[in-house]
């Protein structure tokens, strides 16, 4: 068994694994001479799947696999890992290459990537993913589910605008109901005992299907389709947003499932034309609807395969169904339910999608809501400021994704008292603690996917205690200064400003030191701000001294605390930077360089409680 390759479209393969990364937390890969597929299952039942179909001249170059079965290999592999590994090909790789290969006995992906160092030189940086090689036996019981032909096929309106919808409604209800019929109408619909709230989209652009088909013979062109999903599942699926998917068509079985073909790599074409373009490929999500929700089901239905892609013949009839009431393609918008007389809208005003609930003439806000719904300016201003808002939200969410991941910082947090304890007593009295080795996580067959979290862990960072510890410093600068009598409100904002800044230089100089000595995976940039955070617990106690403590006890309990965080920092840090084996190349070379750098990051923890002890009124 051999693959090799050189990966020549890392941004779009990261992308793709973006997409699914709230979808579970491992994946198969299935790699054949022409194709990858990535395979999500979270339910052979009732859950989630999706089964994608990339073309492999997409994304390598070189392509070398070889294989008893086939020439194909499967595998399962961590998201999370992957999407880390790929991530560090975005700053400037000068070529990246993608092997399988084993580690110490392990099957690993390995990520090899070539850069270039502040001083010109050539350095590689080797990624390994941990990976489950799985036999044909094992990926034959992962069977694509079977669902009679689709009731209706059409395309999906802008992705964006479906996402800020969906973020608005699924703090309504656990359920969506999707709609569509074959003239180009589509509804999004929640309710509660509360709300009732549905969004029209028009307009679109619909698959002329076979409507002499048992199933659909019966029901006339303007009549809806309807499947009600999860609707945790329906936001997982617009994800696939990361994609920048060019097309995305939208089939609804009834009584069945929801699926969606997402269209990537489609440039250069728009609309219906695109779906012939299949030089990269495609994501296709399976949605099963809630049991017990719909009924009508045809009786013993054909059955085919759910992520059989669209055949030829029906690509080419893509097109606008000659519906005597057709409209042209336009964006979303939403209107409430039949309740009231519907408001006439200007065509200018229709440009992007809002929803409002529905007024129950029950209760005593039903009259406030007509009014509402009457007030086209009022509307308009909603419509406004819910736009600049879904905008604000999704740009903070994806700048905090680009840098920090979610998963990732619960993982800093998850911690417990008795942890906190000996994490303290290690600050403290460092010399105390015999062992300081990191305990790897592995997973069900021993393969190594992470440490362990610091509540298994008590050499693990955290950021629990840095964050207490920077809180409980600004309090105790702000008693002490009250107790001389010269405390002003702006004090706690002067002294939090001033501890931030002293760690975000930290931050940043361990982090320039880190690039040039070629230190990356070894050092995570959220240990970095915890082993940072971690003096406030010393300065702490050196602080509360100062007052009232003759001068000698106070530089005494300085230069014991300073000391105590030194050697805590160098037993700390020394299994990163001076690793006994590494897998990045170099790293012998630098090793006498690590060593300075790990003395002096840990002597200049004394400049920092100086500066941290200088506490002073902002008056």
């Amino acid at each position: 068994m051999r693959f090799r390759t050189l990966v020549t479209n890392s941004n779009l393969l990261l992308r793709v694994v973006q997409s699914i990364d709230k979808l579970s937390k491992s994946a198969m890969l299935k790699l054949t001479p022409t194709k990858l597929h990535i395979i999500v299952v979270t339910d052979l039942d009732s859950g989630l799947q999706l089964w994608s179909d990339i073309a492999v001249d997409a994304l390598f170059s070189e392509y070398q696999i070889e294989s008893v079965h086939n020439n194909e290999i499967y595998l399962e592999f961590n998201i999370d890992n992957l999407q880390r590994a790929l991530r560090s090909t975005q700053s400037g790789a000068l070529g990246v290459t993608l092997k399988l290969t084993k580690k110490q006995g392990l099957p690993v992906l390995s990520l090899t990537i070539r850069s270039q160092s502040a001083s010109g030189r050539e350095i590689s940086l080797c990624q390994d993913v941990p990976v489950r090689m799985l036999t044909p036996q094992q990926m034959s019981q992962i069977r694509e589910p079977m669902v009679p032909d689709g009731n209706v096929h059409f395309m999906m309106p802008p992705l964006n605008n479906v996402r800020s919808i969906a973020e608005r409604m699924k703090g309504m209800g656990d359920r969506v109901a999707v709609s569509a019929n074959r003239e180009g109408e589509m509804n999004v619909r929640v309710a509660n005992d509360l709300v009732d709230i549905t969004t029209y989209f028009r307009g679109l652009e619909t698959l002329a299907y076979d409507t002499t088909q048992e199933h659909t013979a019966d029901r006339e062109a303007s009549e809806f389709y309807t499947a009600v999903v999860d609707m945790k599942h329906f936001v997982k699926f617009l994800q696939s947003y990361h994609v920048a998917p060019k097309n995305i068509v939208c089939c609804i079985v009834e009584g069945y499932a929801v699926m969606f073909y997402v269209y990537i790599g489609s440039a250069g074409y728009s609309g219906a034309a695109a779906l012939n373009d299949t030089a990269c490929g495609s994501l296709t999500y399976f949605i099963p609807v809630r049991q017990g929700q719909m009924g009508g089901q045809p009786q013993n239905p054909p059955m085919r395969g759910a992520f059989s892609p669209i055949s030829a013949e029906q690509q080419q009839q893509f097109a606008y169904n000659s519906y005597p009431n057709q409209q042209q393609p336009q964006n979303a918008y939403s209107q409430p339910q039949p309740t009231y007389p519907q408001p006439q809208y200007p065509q200018q005003q229709q440009q992007q999608p809002f929803v409002q609930p529905v007024a129950n003439q029950s209760t005593p806000y039903g009259m406030f809501a007509q009014n509402l719904q009457n007030n086209q300016a009022a509307q308009i201003g909603m419509q406004f400021a819910g736009n600049a808002m879904n905008a604000m939200q999704e740009n903070v969410q994806q700048n905090v994704e680009r840098y920090v991941s979610m998963r990732q910082l619960k993982h800093y947090f998850d911690v417990s008292n008795i942890y906190v304890l000996s994490k303290l007593r290690a600050l403290v009295f460092p010399w105390m603690q015999k062992s300081w080795h990191r305990y790897a996580e592995r997973d069900q067959t021993g393969q190594v996917v992470g440490y362990k979290s610091p509540r298994e862990d008590v050499n693990s960072p955290d950021l629990y205690i840095p964050v207490m510890g920077l809180v409980s410093y600004v309090i105790v600068i702000g008693l002490i200064i009250g107790r001389l009598g010269v405390f002003h409100p702006e004090d706690l904002g002067y002294t939090a400003s001033s501890a931030l800044g002293v760690i975000v230089f930290e931050v940043l100089l361990i982090k320039m030191f880190c690039y040039l000595l070629n230190v990356g995976s070894e050092l995570q940039f959220l240990d970095i701000v915890a082993f940072s955070g971690y003096k406030f617990v010393t300065t702490i106690l050196v602080v509360l001294l100062k007052p009232w403590a003759p001068w000698w006890i106070t530089w005494s309990a300085f230069l014991y605390f300073g000391f105590a965080l030194v050697f805590f920092m160098i037993r700390s840090l020394r299994h990163a930077l001076i690793p006994e084996s590494s897998s990045v190349t170099g790293v012998n070379v630098h090793r006498k360089r690590r060593i300075h750098f790990l003395f002096v990051i840990a002597m200049t923890q004394f400049l920092y409680i100086w500066i941290l002890m200088q506490y002073k009124s902002s008056n």
